[in-house]
């Protein structure tokens, strides 16, 4: 897997970590977000409403057809299930 360049914002107390600490710390959120950040993670955290054809489906194969699409399609809504 290629490494993500990714801007990350943490506020911590100077005082209270070293720099070595802090490399960790970063080190291990950025792997979190690698594994999170897949399309099986986000498959199971939404859901397309399709007002078209009356249907609500968490099926990958249409949520994937849902993001990648360069139009959006009307009455077509991606919905976060939380």
């Amino acid at each position: 897997m290629k490494p993500v360049e990714r801007d990350l914002l943490i506020l911590l107390h100077e005082d209270r970590y070293n720099e070595q600490e802090i490399q960790h710390e970063v080190k291990q959120i950025s792997d979190m977000l690698s594994v999170v950040e897949t399309m099986d993670y986000l498959a199971a955290a939404t859901e397309v409403a399709d007002c078209n054809k009356h249907r609500v489906s968490s099926k990958r194969r249409i949520l994937e057809r849902a993001f990648f699409r360069k139009e959006p399609k009307a009455f077509e809504f991606i919905v976060h299930k939380n």
